[in-house]
């Protein structure tokens, strides 16, 4: 099979009036970048012989999948790597303030870019990130080399807080980076698959960089999450009750072309988008990490029998799982049984043969971390759904997460080019995969 590292990019502008604006192209400023991390990474080859389920012998794992985080230096600096590109937003004289949420941050070449940030910049910073990372001091060591950086003339210093995990909350999830909110001249916000850790380098995800006016709905709604994520996040009802009236409160119209959903809230209206994308599609192409909601399971099921071509990318840990009948990685029996199913009802199912440094208790771990769906229409239009959320129960109902549907063109296109390499040139079908799970 063929390997290729790409990275795709996404540059767009518009310089439109905003009155009564139903695009988020109607905007000025307006930039719109995809990024996804296509890591670059060596070839690792096994000591010994293995074979594949198709009896063929494999001497290495693909490259450009299987990544090590010795590569994440080779990943992270290039010119269009996710990391790059957050680097960029920081280090702008421009940059006033930052807003960033996830579920982890220990990513210490971003940190450190905050940090100067802070003391030769004055820049103020606010980091949300999960509250189960407080009981693990090595999850936490990031965060708290970040909390001591200090502006010597100012006293400024970063604002960190931890979120989720009480009162009905699950995981606080989000992964929303945002550049100087309520800034006249543009604010900046990404949201993207991976967490603020190898999901910048060496894990798959997707990243969306995107500069709007400080006035179009979608930036209100990142401040509406901003507030909402530091001063109403004690309990399910709170949060959702505030969302609902900040979101209300919002003068500009909601765009067409990029639709907002934050959880817990907005789930119902989150999978209702996706089941009227998914009927009106011909074909869709997902990509997964944790695989379990009940709802989108019966969908697909429902549309693989009207006909419709299902494609889905998972970690090998899935495979794994199957292989062995018990959890692997982070994947469980649970969701090897729902892949299972909806492979026996016609989806194509391929895997990400990624890294872990112990086979049955490993610690550190490389993903394929992307949870999108692309869905394709009879006319070539589509649209994206994608975000911080995994395809389970939980991201739709209880944790706190960001999700989008975006139906711009360009976007579409991005997300179907960069699917096309993920299946032919990264990910393994079931015959060409190991027979037993050997690290190299």
């Amino acid at each position: 099979m063929k390997v290729q590292s790409i990275t795709f990019g996404l540059v767009l502008f518009a310089y439109s009036a905003i009155s009564g604006a139903t695009s988020l192209k109607d905007y000025t400023p307006y930039n719109y970048e995809v990024l996804f991390t296509n890591p670059v990474c060596k070839t690792y080859t096994y000591d010994g012989d293995v074979e594949s389920n198709g009896g063929e012998l494999l001497y290495s794992k693909p490259k450009g999948a299987y990544c090590k985080s010795s590569d994440s230096r080779a990943s992270g600096n290039r010119h269009n790597a996710p990391q790059r590109r957050l680097i960029d937003w920081i280090r702008s004289s421009e940059t006033k303030n930052i807003f960033l949420s996830y579920l982890s941050f220990s990513n210490r070449t971003i940190a450190k870019e905050l940090c100067k940030a802070v003391e030769k910049r004055d820049v103020k910073i606010t980091l949300v990130f999960d509250s189960n990372n407080e009981a693990d001091a090595g999850r936490m060591a990031t965060a708290n080399f970040l909390g001591r950086c200090k502006n010597k003339d100012t006293g400024n210093s970063p604002y960190i807080v931890t979120r989720g995990n009480h009162s009905g909350l699950g995981y606080a999830h989000n992964k929303v980076f945002m550049v100087n909110a309520g800034e006249q001249k543009g604010v900046k916000i990404a949201f993207s698959s991976g967490n603020m850790s190898s999901g910048v380098t060496t894990h798959h995800e997707n990243w969306h960089f995107v500069t709007t006016s400080p006035i179009s709905h979608f930036a209100k709604m990142h401040e509406c999450l901003r507030d909402g994520m530091l001063d109403h996040a004690n309990s399910k009802k709170e949060y959702i009750s505030f969302i609902r009236n900040c979101r209300a409160g919002i003068d500009s119209p909601a765009e067409d072309d990029i639709k907002v959903y934050f959880i817990p809230g907005d789930g119902r209206e989150a999978t209702a988008a996706i089941d009227k994308a998914m009927g009106k599609a011909v074909s869709i192409n997902m990509a997964a990490h944790r695989f379990s909601y009940g709802t989108l399971m019966k969908m697909i099921s429902k549309n693989l029998k009207k006909g419709k071509k299902f494609n889905l990318v998972v970690d090998d840990d899935i495979y794994w799982t199957g292989v062995y009948g018990q959890g692997m990685g982070r994947n469980t029996t649970f969701e090897y049984g729902k892949v299972s199913t909806l492979r026996k009802q016609g989806m194509k199912v391929k895997y990400m043969e990624t890294y872990a440094d112990d086979v049955w208790e490993p610690r550190s771990l490389q993903l394929q971390h992307n949870k999108f769906l692309v869905f394709n229409n009879k006319d070539g239009s589509g649209a994206v759904f994608a975000g911080a959320g995994n395809l389970t129960g939980s991201a739709f109902t209880k944790n706190f997460e960001n999700f989008y549907m975006v139906t711009i063109p360009e976007v579409h296109q991005a997300f179907v080019t960069q699917y096309d390499h993920m299946w032919n040139d990264l990910a393994t079908g079931y015959s060409n995969m190991p027979t037993e799970l050997v690290l190299p």
